[in-house]
């Protein structure tokens, strides 16, 4: 699995659940040309909206979910 192309794939509105464990790392949605990047807490919980990126920061978007492990 290549996070960068599973983000790319992606159609406005819709979301991709990064997995990691059984709930997944993060939640990842485009709307109106923006990724919206949810940490998914590890022990449960409401995912966390923590920032939105443009298609040209997608590496930034994934170096920030990698570094949540």
């Amino acid at each position: 699995m290549n996070p960068t192309d599973e983000i790319l794939k992606l159609k406005d509105g819709e979301c991709w659940i990064w997995p990691e464990s059984d709930y997944g790392q993060a939640e990842i949605w485009f709307k109106n040309e923006r990724y919206f990047l949810f940490e998914i807490p590890q022990f449960g919980g409401n995912p966390r909206y923590i920032h939105n990126y443009s298609k040209h920061q997608i590496n930034i978007l994934i170096e920030m979910v990698k570094s949540w492990t």
